[in-house]
């Protein structure tokens, strides 16, 4: 029986390593998001070079690029934020959320301008 009091005391024992780099790395998502959802805002001036040929670009593929680099990376940062406050809640390992989150909204920003990159000649 105090083997097993012993055990639960360590399991679930507050780990500050854990809590201070889950919240770094929620600071820096934020911060990464809030810096491509202003740069996926700047996309509409792709559309600038289509002014002399409406036939030359895509319109459809400007506006999913546009989509992916803003709505996208916001909705990727707040499905993190909230996954790993519920990790941090349970005291599971929770750093591992938002370094997965930042992974994921940079590689949406990175398909969103390669997209409205590829639909501009």
């Amino acid at each position: 029986m105090p083997d097993e009091i012993v055990v639960e005391a360590e399991r679930s024992a507050p780990r500050s390593w854990d809590f201070f780099l889950t919240v770094f790395l929620l600071f820096l998502l934020l911060v990464l998001t809030a810096l491509f959802v202003v740069l996926g805002l700047g996309f509409g001036v792709a559309t600038l070079g289509c002014a002399d040929s409406a036939g030359a670009c895509n319109d459809t593929v400007i506006s999913v690029g546009s989509l992916l680099a803003t709505v996208g990376t916001s909705a990727v940062a707040l499905a993190g934020i909230v996954v790993a406050v519920v990790f941090i809640a349970r005291r599971r390992i929770s750093f591992v959320v938002p370094l997965v989150a930042c992974l994921a909204v940079v590689g949406l920003f990175v398909l969103g301008s390669w997209l409205v990159r590829l639909a501009v000649p």
